[in-house]
Order: C-alpha cells, then structure tokens, then sequence
C-alpha cells in the first residue's frame, strides 16, 4: 500500500519536475516574436543632422529649388558667426534665367524680388554649386579667428560674401572682419569646398602652422 502511494506521489510530480531540468547544450529558444503596437508613434528616421538653418548652407537649401542650379552670389552682414539673414542671389531656371534676391532668415523664404543690380547681372555666368561648399560659414569664421587673434585683434562680427571667379571654378568665401567697436580689422579669403586659406589682406601675420 505505501509503495504504491508512493508512486502515485512521484508520477504527479513528473511533469513539474521536467520543467525544471536544465536543457541540453544543443537545444535553442525560440524568441516570441513581438508585434509592435499599432497605435504606437512612428519612429523618426535616423540620419546625419543637417547645415544649421542659419548658416549660408543652410539659407541655399531653404529656397525655391527652381534657383538652387543658378546661385550666382550669397551674401550676409553682421555675423558672429551666423547673421541674422542671408541674401541669395539665383537664376530662375523656370522664367529665362531671371535674376532674383532671396532673403532667407533661420531656414524661411522672407522676400523674394527680381534683382536690377548690374553686378549682379553681369556674374549670371557663374554658378555656385551647394555640394561644393564643404566649409560653411560658421567654419569659415572659426579659420578667420585665430588669423585675426595672430594679429592681436579680436574679431566681433564678419560681413560674408560667397562668390566663384569664373564658370565651374570652386566657391570662394571673403569674410570682411571687424572688431568688437566695429572698426575693419582685414579680410580672410578662403576656399569652400576645403578652407584652404588663400589671403589675409589686413593681416600682416598668419597662425602659427597647426592652428
């Protein structure tokens, strides 16, 4: 009678007794798959960040991509190092390559009006390509400062002009620097597409080499 009580014990502990035994070395766990919830937000794609909204790469991406193939000129007053507003200066690909003047203020469109400037008209030949300018403007300022700082000045804000010198050649950038009085301190011209600094008028002294 105790021996067959006790097998009936053992045989209902069985199954608990299965669950707890290790598995063997060469058994695999499926994963459960999960499925997400529908009511759940999207994730937002991941990718580089883009130009600050306020810098001259980012004012050329802002407007009418109808200009974005004929920018002949950009331009900025009062940077320290990014200005209030950019002027970009493009051909209308869509109206006979009209020249317009377009103020851009943080990455928005503030004004858009058909250039009469002859300067202006008389560069309508020249195209600044945005893939070229690798050096933004805030780059460009940080290459001007210790130019200026070899000088002993200090520079307070910069007057930008980005232009090209003839048909396919590279962006040049021209950063007119001032001092904290608002006094013309010099000029630092440099190359967009790698910062390569080609003049300093202005400045007699260059950076020591590695700065």
């Amino acid at each position: 009678m105790k021996k067959a009580c006790l097998f009936l014990l053992l045989a209902s502990l069985h199954p608990l007794l299965a669950q707890d035994q290790s598995q063997p070395s060469d058994w695999s766990v499926q994963p459960q798959a999960v499925v997400p919830d529908a009511d759940a937000a999207p994730m937002a794609p991941q990718g580089p960040e883009g130009p600050p909204p306020n810098s001259a790469v980012g004012a050329m991406m802002a407007i009418d991509p109808k200009y974005t193939e004929g920018i002949v000129l950009v331009t900025a007053r009062n940077g320290n190092p990014q200005p209030s507003q950019w002027v970009v200066v493009a051909r209308d690909t869509d109206d006979l390559g009209t020249l317009h003047k377009i103020t851009v203020a943080d990455g928005q469109v503030i004004a858009d009006v058909q250039s009469m400037n002859a300067f202006e008209a008389f560069r309508q030949d020249v195209n600044i390509d945005i893939p070229q300018v690798q050096v933004d403007s805030g780059d460009a300022f940080m290459i001007a400062q210790p130019i200026a700082a070899a000088n002993q000045k200090i520079i307070g804000r910069v007057d930008y002009a980005l232009t090209t010198r003839g048909k396919d050649a590279a962006p040049i950038w021209t950063l007119n620097c001032f001092d904290l009085n608002g006094a013309f301190l010099g000029k630092v011209i440099l190359l967009s597409t790698t910062g390569a600094v080609l003049e300093h008028p202005g400045f007699r002294n260059a950076p020591p080499s590695g700065e």
